[in-house]
Formats: C-alpha cells, sequence, structure tokens
C-alpha cells in the first residue's frame, strides 16, 4: 500500500509538472498582460473650431498598469482641413511633457476616431493623472474640431479651452495593459504547489504508517472498495437515458444542434444578434448549461430513487449523486463534438488554446457534485425541491448570456454576472474557442472558486444531513 501512494505522488507530480509546461506556453500573454480600454463616452456635439490660437486641454486619471493608446472623436464640418494639430502628453504629477505629435488635419475623416499610440508607452500609470494639449496651426474655415460628451466625471471640471474650464469633456478613450501577478510569478507559484505536492506525500505515508485516515487515503479506499458499484451505476444511468430510442446516442449530437439552430433563426434573424461568431457563441452556451441543467436535475433526485439500495446495502452515500453527474458528462463530451465541428465550419481556426477545455469542463463537472450533493440532501426532507429546481434553472438560464450579448444588461444589473458561476464557465470556454487564446488569470480564479465553494458547501451539507436519510427515504 505505501508503494502504491508512492506511485501515485510521484505520477501526480509528472502530471502537474507537464500541465504546468503545457499551460505556460498556451497561456502565453494572457496570463501576464492583458489589454483594457476606459469606458466610452457618447457623444453631445461639437466644440468650435479648432484653428489656430485654440488649446484644448483634456486631463484624465489612468485605471491601467500602463498607458499605450489615446483615442478621441474627430469632427470635420465636412469640409476640406489644412495645417497641423500638435498633441502633447504630459504627466500632471511631476509637469513632465513625455510625448509630442504632430497631426496632419487634411488626413482627418469627419465622424471618425483617431488613434494616437504612444511611441513609448507609459508605464506604472495606474492612478495617476495625465492631460493631452491639442494646439492647432490650421487656418480659420479649414480646421477640424473635437467631440465632447456632458457625461460628469468623478474628477470633476477636466476640460478646459484656451485655460479656461468646461462643464463637459471630450470624446475619448485611453487603452493599456493591466500586469497580472500571476503571469509574473507563474513559475515561483509552480514551484510552490510542487512542493506542497510533496509535503502532502509526506504526510500521507507517515499518517497511513499511523493508521490514520487523509483525503487521499479515504479515495484510494473506496475507490478500491467501490470501483465495481461507480462503473456499473455511471454505465446504468447513460444507457437508461435512451433506452429504446430509436437514434439511441445520436441525440447526444442532435439536441444540442437543434436547439442551436431554433434559437440561431430567432436571435440571429428576427432579433439581429450583431454577436460575433453567433453560432459558435449560442453553442457553446447551449451546451455548458444544457449539461449543468440535466446533471443537477439528476443528481437532486438520486438518494430518493435509490432508497430502496440504500435501506439494504452500505455504500457511502455521496456516490450516488456524482455518479448521476458523471454519467452527464459523457453526453457533455459527445456534445463537445458537433461544438467543434460548428467552429470549424463556421472558420473560427482552432488553436492550441483549445487544450485547455478540460479545465473549465472539470471546474463544471466539481460545480455541478457540489450543487447535486446540496439539493439531493434538500430532496430527501423536501419532496418539492425538484420542482423550485426547475424554476430556478429557468431564472438561471435567463441571467446567463447563453443567447444574448453581456452589454445588453444595464449597469444596476450587472452583479448578476458576477454572482453568477455559469456565466464564468461559459465565458472560459467562449474565449477559448471564439478568440482562440487563453482566458485571463482572473477568469482561472474565478472558475476554481466557484467549483470549490459548491464542493465544500454541497459536501458539508450532504455529510451533516446523511444520516438521517434513512427515516425520510
Amino acid at each position: 500500500m505505501k508503494k502504491r501512494i508512492f506511485n501515485i505522488y510521484i505520477r501526480l507530480l509528472l502530471i502537474f509538472l507537464f500541465l504546468a509546461i503545457v499551460f505556460y506556453l498556451i497561456g502565453g500573454e494572457q496570463i501576464k498582460s492583458q489589454e483594457e480600454a476606459s469606458p466610452e463616452f457618447l457623444p453631445d456635439g461639437v466644440l468650435q473650431e479648432l484653428s489656430e490660437g485654440i488649446t484644448v486641454q483634456q486631463k484624465f486619471t489612468v485605471h491601467t498598469d500602463t498607458l499605450e493608446k489615446i483615442t478621441f472623436l474627430i469632427g470635420t464640418y465636412d469640409h476640406s482641413n489644412r495645417g497641423l494639430w500638435e498633441v502633447t502628453l504630459t504627466d500632471e504629477t511631476t509637469g513632465e511633457e513625455l510625448e509630442k505629435k504632430a497631426i496632419d488635419t487634411s488626413l482627418l475623416l469627419n465622424n471618425t476616431y483617431y488613434d494616437w499610440t504612444l511611441e513609448y508607452p507609459v508605464n506604472n500609470a495606474k492612478g495617476k493623472t495625465y492631460s493631452f494639449l491639442v494646439g492647432s496651426e490650421c487656418p480659420a474655415g479649414e480646421a477640424p474640431t473635437l467631440y465632447y460628451s456632458s457625461l460628469k466625471t468623478d474628477s470633476g471640471k477636466s476640460l478646459s479651452i484656451n485655460g479656461d474650464l468646461q462643464e463637459f469633456q471630450l470624446c475619448f478613450r485611453y487603452a493599456g495593459e493591466h500586469m497580472f501577478l500571476f503571469g509574473k510569478f507563474f513559475w515561483l507559484i509552480a514551484i510552490v504547489l510542487l512542493l506542497l505536492i510533496v509535503l502532502d506525500a509526506a504526510w500521507t505515508i507517515w499518517c497511513f504508517q499511523k493508521g490514520k485516515n487523509t483525503f487521499i487515503l479515504v479515495l484510494m479506499s473506496v475507490w478500491e472498495k467501490y470501483h465495481f458499484l461507480i462503473k456499473q451505476l455511471v454505465t446504468r444511468d447513460f444507457k437508461t437515458k435512451y433506452k429504446r430510442s430509436v437514434l439511441g446516442y445520436l441525440w447526444s449530437f442532435l439536441n444540442p444542434l437543434l436547439t442551436m439552430a431554433v434559437q440561431y433563426i430567432v436571435f440571429s434573424t428576427i432579433f439581429r444578434s450583431d454577436i460575433k461568431n453567433f453560432p459558435v457563441y449560442l453553442l457553446t452556451g447551449i451546451i455548458l448549461f444544457n449539461f449543468f441543467s440535466e446533471a443537477v436535475g439528476q443528481g437532486l433526485i438520486s438518494i430518493v430513487i435509490n432508497s430502496a439500495l440504500i435501506t439494504k446495502v452500505y455504500v457511502p452515500k455521496y456516490i450516488y449523486p456524482s455518479t448521476k453527474v458523471i454519467s452527464c458528462a459523457i453526453n457533455l463530451l459527445i456534445s463537445i463534438i458537433p461544438l467543434l465541428a460548428v467552429t470549424i465550419l463556421t472558420g473560427t481556426p482552432l488553436t492550441p488554446a483549445l487544450l485547455l477545455l478540460p479545465f473549465v469542463l472539470v471546474c463544471l463537472l466539481i460545480f455541478c457534485i457540489g450543487m447535486s450533493l446540496a439539493l439531493s440532501s434538500a430532496m430527501v426532507f423536501f419532496r418539492d425541491t425538484q420542482y423550485l429546481w426547475g424554476i430556478a434553472s429557468l431564472i438561471w438560464t435567463y441571467a446567463t448570456p447563453l443567447f444574448y450579448p453581456e452589454s445588453i444588461i444595464p449597469e444596476q444589473f450587472q452583479f448578476i454576472l458576477k454572482i453568477n458561476p455559469m456565466y464564468y464557465f461559459v465565458r472560459f470556454a467562449r474565449t477559448i474557442l471564439i478568440d482562440g487564446v487563453s482566458p485571463a488569470p482572473p477568469l482561472y480564479a474565478y472558475c476554481l472558486i466557484s467549483a470549490g465553494l459548491a464542493l465544500v458547501i454541497g459536501g458539508t451539507v450532504f455529510k451533516k444531513s446523511q444520516d438521517k436519510f434513512v427515516l425520510y427515504i
């Protein structure tokens, strides 16, 4: 047994090293930094013509770690322009001029954004105040102007024309990068986790020699005793779902595709959805959410429907909801095939980031097991739980951006997304499939935290109530 434990941890260490290397190579710049831009201010009008002798200065506070680009909205009055604008970026804290640029106004177009990409990006910019000054050498009647917005900011009056403060501000935005400490200290974190695995291995072997139990030892014992039963339960649940069905397992392909086809027609044609690569966007949400809804729905009735077996044979009761979720996971894996097919057919390339997809699937699986443990306990004592779950899952469907863009949710309701674990799982998968890159580190953290919290809460509820199951089933 001691040798077996040792071999398990050796394999675990090798797998961890392999995954760390693969993750670092695939994650690339996405785990180190992420491009961010300030909110865009909608235009309310244009300033006076910015001809020779007129200067405009806009102050702003940066909320990104670097400052790399400033964009402002141009107006030309639909006439030709002549002359130069000179824009100057200044650090308001030190008064230092950071960069200047001359803009040929004859090249500016009406109602278009002009991107001023800094030659030397400003580092450590977060929390500091900067300003850009627009000076003009254009003759009157042949000068462009800038759009303004009446939207107020927390910094108060920030726009001045020839030194006079205004009640509004320019229509502009800035862009930069947000740096992640996770990417900067990735290998240090990996080494620490590696050492923790080694320490856990030593602790497990010591506990085994002293006759004490650990989490790993309990899992090994349960698998050794009940692995045949677990396999039988998973196989039974999977086969039962398609029993006497003509198409059988093909429904795992057809269900998500037919659902996507109907919703695609409705939301892309009737409601004119402009979401990038809408078929993949929609199908990703449908597949992940259908698995979640089905797995939890099956898991919550697992104790009740296995009551005859529970009262006659001793088996760790958490096996029943867990195997229900695992059997549903087989359908999820089959459903991934048409998702990849649709991705290829829509012209979206499959990138190495696809190798990160198992991470979100495992997190979702753990999340569903945690939910099933909690709800299956509630189902024993309160049989209306399954009907309440039907209503809750319907509300949850519309609270998750499956067929609509995140941008249509009003700002006062954005908190719904932040507390919705399914939003993070779906967004993670969409980033991999549609954008072809690794998600940013915070999204990994949200998925892990959601899965971990659900498992801890569900496991705690289940453990405290399982001894009373035989009295109510």
